[in-house]
């Protein structure tokens, strides 16, 4: 993409965000995810031939004719650069996988890049991405921290031939599909090796205590609401809690169907959209008023607290409230300090069936890998690249010989440097993208683990669910794929939007079009930003 016609994609997602509804020229929009019939990844009116023809020179490349394709031949060296799972190579679990890549292809070799083995912000690590670009030194396959930049600023490569011509890509989940592609709808510009999704949990001992019904996964909002409201008849006597599912952040698609609505931002329309989220609001007004009447801990005066808690200081962790979350990448340390620490009774859930009008759904943060703009000059290598990034992704051999390194390291000795038993998560690495029920039936939450192992504290019934499975494939997205929203995102607290109701006594339908106004304000001051990158 040359640099004119960067500038005036930007130009023409300007003049959508800041309120243009004309005619759609570049992108063909998209409405829950639904990927439209001229996608980049709908192969169904092509044949494999077709495929292969159209992309000839760049995928199945076997210049000898020997019947052995060119990448898995020819020496080649790919230096990789991964900020997760650890600084040294033999104990890094992504890595690790990487080596048994290497292991079936011996002729390519994989290095990791020093200046990104160590945490860093993802703002940052888009600085240093693009100072390495310019350089000339950019890693061939690397994390990509904000995907509508390392796009714009020509960072990466287009992965469109590679997918439409692997039959398994057909099974990427929908959303994912569409996170994938660039803005402008012109490239994918790299692949999500995980999704991590934030789940529901209920506190079985607490629920069995007081002869609450504890409901079928199969429950709904409405089941989900009077359980709380059960707990909430204990409140005023006890120091018990009903917690509450957090959809501050995805309500929005949870409560009223809006595109993919995180924070309040409609992805169809390029704006955030508090204003149309009514039943988001009203979800906010009940957290608000249950706040008033002192059934959450955090909305308590510390003298509040302290008369009615004494010193527990965590409800959820405490054993006080019955419905938690967590994040899928935090399960391993949350169960062990829940279950094993702390002796407490826990259940993963699905998310209740949505309202009507309500999309059920979860929310995540899709990571993804991208290849570098470079390999453009090396088709060969550039094949062998995205091999390995299908491996690390959505690949059912890759994600099979990752899944079986749990068993290598499970029953070493307490000191041994890398444990299953103490890194769980670091070697299931979330959840993959993959819908296909014949893959997703080997991970190891849903296979689960022997009675008699350690690991039995994370089997978890929830994960067997297949519906459940294939919203954990197909969760909404953080739009880090959609230009400045990630840098407006930094200006909102969504709690605020809460707090300002309790504290004013105000209604949401009050504030709604204010907190519009500024967070419009806000993106269209980094649009111009990013403009000028």
């Amino acid at each position: 993409m040359k640099k004119v016609i960067s500038i005036l994609l930007a130009l023409t997602m300007l003049v959508s965000i800041t309120g243009c509804t004309g005619k759609k020229e570049e992108v063909d929009k998209k409405t829950n995810g639904e990927i439209s019939s001229d996608d980049t990844t709908n192969q169904e009116d092509e044949t494999s031939e077709d495929i292969s023809s159209k992309y000839e020179g760049l995928v199945n490349i076997d210049e000898d004719s020997n019947g052995v394709l060119d990448w898995q031949e020819k020496e080649i060296d790919l230096v990789f650069a991964m900020k997760f799972y650890g600084t040294e190579d033999d104990q890094n679990t992504m890595f690790l996988n990487i080596k048994k890549f290497m292991e079936k292809y011996p002729n390519i070799k994989v290095t990791r890049d020093a200046q990104f083995k160590e945490q860093i912000d993802d703002f940052e690590e888009l600085e240093i991405l693009t100072a390495r670009s310019v350089e000339g030194t950019l890693p061939d396959i690397f994390y990509s921290p904000m995907s509508a930049e390392v796009y714009d600023r020509e960072l990466v490569l287009d992965l469109t031939p590679y997918v439409e011509s692997d039959k398994e890509a057909d099974m990427i989940s929908e959303n994912a599909k569409e996170f994938m592609k660039s803005y402008d709808g012109k490239i994918i510009y790299g692949l999500p090796f995980q999704s991590v999704g934030r789940i529901p949990v209920l506190n079985l001992k607490l629920l069995r205590e007081n002869n609450i019904t504890i409901p079928g996964y199969d429950w709904t909002y409405e089941d989900y609401e009077k359980l709380r409201e059960e707990v909430a008849k204990l409140t005023p006597n006890n120091p018990i809690f009903p917690g509450i599912i957090d959809f501050s952040e995805i309500g929005p698609h949870y409560f009223d169907s809006i595109p993919n609505g995180w924070k309040g931002y409609n992805a169809e329309t390029g704006k955030f959209d508090f204003a149309s989220s009514k039943r988001f609001g009203e979800w906010f007004e009940l957290v608000a008023k249950e706040g008033k009447e002192g059934l959450h801990f955090y909305d308590l005066t510390e003298e509040e607290r302290t008369a009615k808690c004494g010193n527990f200081g965590w409800p959820w962790g405490d054993g006080f409230e019955a419905v938690g979350n967590v994040w899928l990448y935090a399960l391993h340390g949350d169960v062990n300090t829940l279950i094993k620490e702390r002796e407490l009774e826990i259940d993963i859930y699905p998310m209740p069936k949505a309202p009507e009008g309500g999309t059920t759904s979860i929310q995540a943060y899709y990571d993804t890998l991208s290849l570098s703009r470079n390999l453009e000059d090396d088709p060969v290598k550039a094949e062998a690249a995205f091999q390995l990034l299908k491996w690390l992704s959505y690949g059912e051999e890759g994600l099979k010989a990752k899944w079986a390194l749990i068993d290598e390291y499970t029953g070493l000795p307490e000191d041994a440097p890398l444990r299953a038993e103490d890194k769980l998560m670091d070697f299931i690495q979330g959840w993959p993208v993959t819908t296909n029920p014949e893959v997703l039936k080997y991970h190891p939450l849903v296979k689960g683990f022997p009675e008699d192992s350690q690991l039995a504290i994370y089997n978890f019934e929830a994960f067997k669910d297949e519906d459940f499975q294939q919203i954990l494939s197909n969760p909404v997205p953080y739009p880090r794929n959609i230009p400045a929203v990630a840098r407006a995102y930094a200006q909102l607290n969504i709690w605020d939007i809460k707090n300002q109701i309790k504290d004013q006594g105000v209604r949401y339908s009050d504030i709604a079009e204010e907190w519009d106004e500024l967070m419009n304000t806000y993106l269209d001051d980094y649009l111009r930003e990013y403009k000028n990158k």
